[in-house]
């Protein structure tokens, strides 16, 4: 049962609307569980479902570009969205990858409106990397391997990853609900409070320490601290890029996909951020790979 559905019926057993509340915390009991035994299996599963997750930020993305004037060409930047994960797992595709993102550059002038073409061919490859590129980097952490980091340690630094960053998430959103006072940043999203941010800091900090001594003891605590600061910290700045892509275009959320929660956008876009940020820590810092 997708998450719409299971609202549906809830709204149907209880004679009457579901609050947003509980809109997302039935889609988030829902879909927590798909997201992390697909982590678990790795490969191509967890590959197409992060490419899906993508696919559909970017068409979400296109939208607002819509909304703005501009006409991003939606089915190149999906196949070319696919193609970035696809590469990421299998290097091996990356001449198929280069060949098809040069083939739609020499035909962008066939393919987009001549009135318009700078922007929406801006817009159309900006939307290859911003979501999906950089949640592929989710895949790359999964696939990785070196002396240190086998199967095991790599579905373990995913899950990190995943359950810092929506401990944040889930934090911030309910601090700033219930204490928040200090807008964050007004002019872009009023909703987000200093309280929030800090709530958000905080779970990360309590998440990341748990972690740290159960599952991830693999990572010595300096680099557990840094994961911690770009999960629960510079995560959010992912939410203010998106609420300031949906305020330009006055659209209050990306898309009605997931009850109480918005559209993908709305749902990855701290991740979309923090994702290829700590593994390229993970990387060039720590040298875990």
């Amino acid at each position: 049962m997708t998450p719409a559905a299971s609202v549906r019926w809830l709204e149907e057993a209880h004679l009457g609307p579901v609050s947003d509340n509980l809109r997302r915390v039935v889609t988030a009991l829902l879909t927590a569980p798909v997201v992390l035994v697909l982590a678990y299996l790795g490969g191509w599963a967890f590959a197409a479902f992060v490419a899906l997750i993508g696919v559909l930020g970017q068409r979400e993305l296109y939208q607002m570009a819509r909304q703005a004037g501009a006409q991003p060409h939606r089915t190149g930047g999906f196949v070319l969205g696919g193609l970035v994960v696809a590469t990421v797992l299998r290097p091996t595709l990356w001449p198929l990858g280069a060949m098809v993102l040069l083939l739609f550059v020499v035909s962008a002038p066939l393919l987009l409106p001549q009135e318009d073409f700078l922007v929406s061919f801006t817009v159309t490859i900006a939307g290859i990397v911003y979501p999906t590129a950089l949640l592929g980097s989710l895949v790359w952490l999964r696939e990785v391997r070196s002396a240190a980091v086998t199967d095991d340690v790599a579905f373990r630094l995913v899950l990190f990853v995943l359950l810092v960053v929506w401990a944040t998430d889930v934090a911030a959103y309910y601090v700033g609900r219930t204490i928040g006072r200090r807008p964050l940043a007004p002019t872009i999203s009023p909703n987000k409070t200093w309280e929030g941010t800090l709530g958000g800091l905080g779970a990360a900090l309590v998440i990341g320490l748990a972690l740290k001594l159960t599952l991830v003891d693999l990572l010595a605590w300096p680099h557990v601290a840094a994961v911690i600061v770009i999960g629960g910290g510079i995560s959010q700045l992912g939410d203010l890029l998106e609420s300031t892509l949906k305020r330009s275009t006055n659209v209050d959320d990306s898309s009605q996909l997931l009850p109480g929660h918005g559209g993908m956008l709305d749902r990855f876009d701290a991740m979309a951020v923090a994702a290829p940020l700590i593994v390229l820590y993970l990387h060039l810092v720590a040298g875990l790979f």
